[in-house]
């Protein structure tokens, strides 16, 4: 008869990390101090952060891939087909307000619906118009923002989803 042993396994220390979560002022703050510094470069940088503090269940790298056939401003929906938590056969969804509606409709939309919505504008350097934002580029003007406002600490998902996350959770339950 065979017998099986347990290995002894080592204790490993660690301690978990905490993202800081900024009040919904401050993160009011910073999504205006974005618009300030990237107007002028490109609207959709403002506009894509802005995005991601109001729609919580969208992650960055999931909102800089949206498409423009992703967007259905006349069911009021942005549709991610590939969520990072699964559901891969439907996606996820989330529904736009009024306002959010509006401003999507003040960008000129591509007559090809392949086109990434979050795309650079021409005129730039060192991008080519049309190529979508790279991975850490909503991170980077994020990030611009809260070193003009002398704020530390505060990385883009912690600002946008958890900080809005956290203010909501004290006004409902889930």
């Amino acid at each position: 008869e065979k017998t099986f042993e347990m290995p002894v396994l080592p204790e490993i220390e660690f301690e978990l990390g905490w993202r800081r979560i900024v009040s919904i002022e401050i993160q009011q703050a910073i999504i205006d101090e974005v618009k300030r510094i990237s107007w002028d470069v490109d609207p959709k940088i403002w506009l894509g952060i802005k995005l991601l503090a109001t729609y919580i269940k969208i992650r960055p790298g999931e909102m800089r891939s949206v498409r423009e056939r992703d967007i259905n401003l006349e069911s009021g929906y942005i549709h991610i087909p590939h969520p990072k938590e699964g559901s891969k056969k439907q996606g996820k969804y989330a529904h736009l307000d009024a306002e959010d509606i509006g401003l999507i409709k003040s960008y000129p939309r591509s007559l090809n619906s392949d086109l990434y919505f979050f795309r650079h504008m021409s005129g730039r350097s060192g991008v080519k118009a049309g190529a979508h934002f790279g991975p850490k580029y909503f991170k980077k003007w994020w990030d611009k923002a809260c070193t003009n406002l002398g704020i530390e600490g505060v990385d883009l998902y912690g600002g946008t989803k958890h900080s809005t996350a956290t203010a909501l959770g004290e006004l409902l339950t889930p």
